[in-house]
């Protein structure tokens, strides 16, 4: 006996809908409950370009923009600390790795979209330009400071104890965080 696909496909979305076997859903509409977190993609708000990223954050879609969005804006100097912890947990941690840990990359990236649902939907995009442009300019200095005092150093190679103690409290770093750098080409985020 042939069993078409079709018919096994239906099959398994019934078998992943639990016990409410007659009905196959594909989207959620208006009226389907919400999930406990807050987060719903209902095919209304989906077919109106309402579309919300895996942590229900609205307005994060880049599909079709120019890039107009990658631009630097203010952001919350705990946003910024949190950036700033989260390199150190990278370097400190996993020698400048980003480390395998799935729990504390969720972590990391849920603060984030929380963060950005407090912020208007025009200005999401453009604040996750401005954390991921801290993190890599923070990362990049602290690879350069260790280079410097270490020849040859590669991400994922032992860093010398204590090192990372004086390049983490280094102004070079800390004015990206916590004040003004005024030199040429530094990221410029004042809170």
């Amino acid at each position: 006996m042939r069993i078409n696909n079709s018919q096994t496909i239906l099959r398994l979305l019934q078998a992943a809908n639990g016990a409410n076997k007659s009905k196959t859903v594909f989207f959620r509409t208006s009226g389907a409950p919400k999930r406990s977190d807050g987060y719903k993609n209902d095919l209304e708000a989906f077919l109106a370009g309402r579309r919300k990223n895996s942590y229900g954050v609205e307005g994060m879609d880049v599909t079709g923009r120019n890039g107009d969005y990658k631009k630097i804006i203010p952001v919350s100097a705990e946003m910024k600390e949190h950036v700033l912890n989260n390199v150190k947990n990278a370097y400190y941690k996993y020698n400048g790795m980003s480390g395998d840990n799935e729990a504390e990359w969720d972590a990391y990236y849920r603060k984030n979209n929380e963060y950005y649902k407090t912020l208007k939907r025009e200005d999401r995009l453009s604040a996750c330009w401005t954390l991921g442009q801290l993190n890599r300019e923070i990362s990049e200095r602290v690879s350069g400071a260790i280079k410097a005092k270490v020849p040859g150093w590669k991400p994922g190679n032992h860093v010398p104890e204590g090192l990372l103690d004086n390049i983490f409290s280094d102004e070079s770093i800390t004015s990206l965080v916590y004040g003004e750098s005024g030199g040429k080409g530094e990221l410029d985020i004042k809170a």
